[in-house]
């Protein structure tokens, strides 16, 4: 059982060596019995890679990117016999190693300090000269909305985030003030683009994506949820869509997979365009 190659909310450089451990520790660095077992993401691996290569890349000295890469070589060299050794590795090196940042620890996990209420009208006049640690902040609010992560789920990314990247010196209101941040970034960009959309625009096939976007706002636009369309196909791929049969059916799909649209029944137009599809919204 894998713990992040199927995760969407991992991080790509951990989805990335994982991958590499199960390729070769499990299927012998076969990659077509790697396609069958994981068919829906053989297309991003490459992407993880180029994400790792970057996050090794911008922390040369963080320990635990240096432990991360020094697993990669373990790979590359055979010098990890099993996924036990490889997952024991990766938790004891990486994913809980200690730091030094004991007091940070302390102020991020203190039950006081736990966001109830949240302060969104918190200042954060203090990190005008540090931003890459506002940014930081902020992408990774970014990534976790609509992720269907509890409260507490939400408060425990937050605090991986700040182990794993806010500099020591930062004190105490300016620890609160970040999460204050984090939490707000969260739910305000929740409010701002619905569920649906953030899984359209989240699949890993950006041309799909896009198109399938445009094609979900075309149906709210013509349906409120519960209401029927009839479309033929010549209307989907070209004037609705602006794009070729193949594509705008593909599209099509996506949305019936996300249970945004389904297909109520198929009909025949007595014009020359014979085949015609009535959709019902339903997301």
């Amino acid at each position: 059982m894998v713990k992040y190659i199927d995760n969407v909310n991992a991080r790509a450089h951990l989805r990335f060596m994982e991958w590499q451990a199960v390729l070769r520790l499990t299927h012998h660095r076969d990659h077509t019995e790697m396609a069958q077992a994981f068919p829906e993401y053989i297309e991003v691996c490459n992407q993880w890679h180029e994400k790792y290569k970057t996050y090794i890349k911008r922390n040369p000295r963080r320990p635990r990117a240096v432990a991360l890469n020094s697993i990669y070589l373990s790979l590359l060299n055979n010098k990890i016999e099993n996924l036990e050794e490889f997952y024991i590795r990766l938790s004891t090196e990486v994913t809980n190693l200690r730091t030094s940042k004991s007091r940070i620890r302390k102020v991020v996990l203190d039950d006081e300090n736990y966001v109830t209420e949240f302060r969104f009208g918190t200042k954060i006049d203090s990190f005008g000269n540090n931003n890459r640690i506002v940014n930081l902040v902020l992408k990774e609010a970014v990534e976790l909305v609509h992720a269907d992560y509890t409260k507490n789920e939400l408060n425990s990314a937050f605090n991986d985030l700040a182990l794993e990247y806010v500099e020591a010196q930062i004190n105490k209101e300016e620890l609160v003030a970040l999460r204050d941040l984090f939490f707000k970034k969260v739910y305000a960009m929740e409010k701002s683009i619905t569920r649906a959309e953030a899984l359209i625009l989240r699949n890993s096939d950006k041309k799909l994506a896009k198109d399938a976007y445009h094609l979900y706002g075309i149906f709210k636009l013509r349906c409120e949820v519960g209401d029927a369309w009839t479309l033929s196909q010549t209307e989907l791929a070209r004037e609705k869509l602006g794009v070729g049969k193949p594509a705008a059916l593909k599209a099509v799909d996506l949305l019936i997979k996300l249970k945004l649209i389904e297909i109520f029944e198929q009909v025949t137009l007595v014009s020359a365009e014979a085949q015609a599809t009535v959709y019902r919204r339903i997301g």
